[in-house]
């Protein structure tokens, strides 16, 4: 059985550092990864009745993020058995205990000192997580200040 993580992003390369961390700590056997971003649902009927959440992620991943991705599954192909983007889209606290409880989730990585930088109709799930479980591990990791772009980043997460 694979072990689910579950690990919130900004669909900015640097959030994904969260994950390399936590699979380079981790004891090398498969994980289903989660990642989740976190965004306000529209609530106009017409976007309603067209919401794809497969068509909102699509429209969010930069060719940056997706060879990030690409990176990470070949870095950690042993290790990451399933990866899935999901939108969450509920601010309270038990909306995301149920979220957790119904993807399986055995554990939950946020990073310690990145803050996630999130667009104006999306929200930091990071303080939503702190607030609601008391079983999450922070992930800290070196942060270089000349690293400031999405090719920088990029390169940054493959290098080390």
């Amino acid at each position: 059985m694979l072990k689910t993580i579950l690990v919130p992003i900004d669909f900015r390369v640097a959030s994904l550092n969260t994950l390399k961390y936590a699979l380079e700590k981790s004891s090398g056997e498969p994980h289903r990864v989660l990642l989740i971003y976190a965004e306000y649902l529209e609530d106009s009927i017409t976007e309603l009745l067209f919401y794809r959440p497969e068509s909102k992620i699509a429209s969010k991943i930069t060719p940056e993020f997706r060879n990030a991705l690409e990176v990470l599954r070949n870095r950690f192909e042993f290790q990451i058995a399933e990866l899935e983007i999901k939108l969450f889209h509920n601010r309270s606290r038990r909306g995301l205990r149920r979220f957790v409880e119904n993807n399986s989730v055995e554990a939950i990585y946020i990073p310690q000192k990145y803050r996630l930088k999130m667009p104006k109709k999306a929200f930091d799930l990071v303080s939503i997580i702190r607030q609601t479980f008391i079983d999450f591990e922070e992930i800290d990791w070196p942060q270089d200040a000349t690293v400031t772009s999405e090719k920088d980043h990029l390169e940054y997460l493959f290098s080390k």
